[in-house]
Formats: structure tokens, C-alpha cells, sequence
């Protein structure tokens, strides 16, 4: 046994001994497209990816709102307010003058 499963079983014998549920899924640096998940029941296993999934999806959605948040407060507009255009939101297109007719 290498040290590496070595590892992986001290960390789920040590999980077994204080938790009934667990998932420990891994991912060596030098197969990166390859993981090693261990469980203790694979019905628990099911529920605690999904809601584990979910909840990553979660966080990860608000991190990319805060980071977008902070992107716009950031984009300040640059030089002397004199020489800044101003932009306005309500401003109907231009009127055709009758009298062109």
C-alpha cells in the first residue's frame, strides 16, 4: 500500500469513528482526470453529493454576484468631470421638424 491509499484510509477511519455518513473523494495531481471516492453507505452517498452539489452551486453563484458587484463599482469613468460625456437614460430620440416637409 502507498502512501497515498494510506492516507485516504487513516482519513476514513477516522471519519467512521464519528460520523455514520461520510464522502471523501480525491483527486491526485498527476491523474487529474481521475478521483478515488470513498463512502460509507451508498444511499447516504447519493444524498449528501446531491445536497452537497447544490449548496456548492449556491456559493458559487453568489461569489460570481460578488465579484461582478465589485466589477461594476470599480468601473469608475476616468479624467476631469468637464471632460467626462454624460449619458442620459431618459432621453427621447430627437423630434422631426414638420416644417421639413
Amino acid at each position: 500500500m502507498n502512501a497515498k491509499e494510506e492516507a485516504l484510509e487513516q482519513a476514513t477511519g477516522i471519519l467512521g469513528e464519528h460520523y455514520r455518513n461520510y464522502v471523501v473523494i480525491v483527486q491526485d495531481e498527476d491523474f487529474p482526470t481521475f478521483f478515488d471516492c470513498v463512502y460509507s453507505d451508498p444511499f447516504a452517498t447519493y444524498g449528501l453529493i446531491l445536497e452537497a452539489s447544490k449548496y456548492h452551486a449556491a456559493q458559487m453563484a453568489a461569489l460570481c454576484a460578488l465579484e461582478y458587484e465589485q466589477e461594476e463599482e470599480q468601473e469608475e469613468p476616468q479624467g476631469p468631470p468637464e471632460q467626462q460625456e454624460w449619458i442620459w437614460e431618459d432621453e427621447e430620440p430627437d423630434e422631426e421638424d414638420p416644417s421639413d416637409d
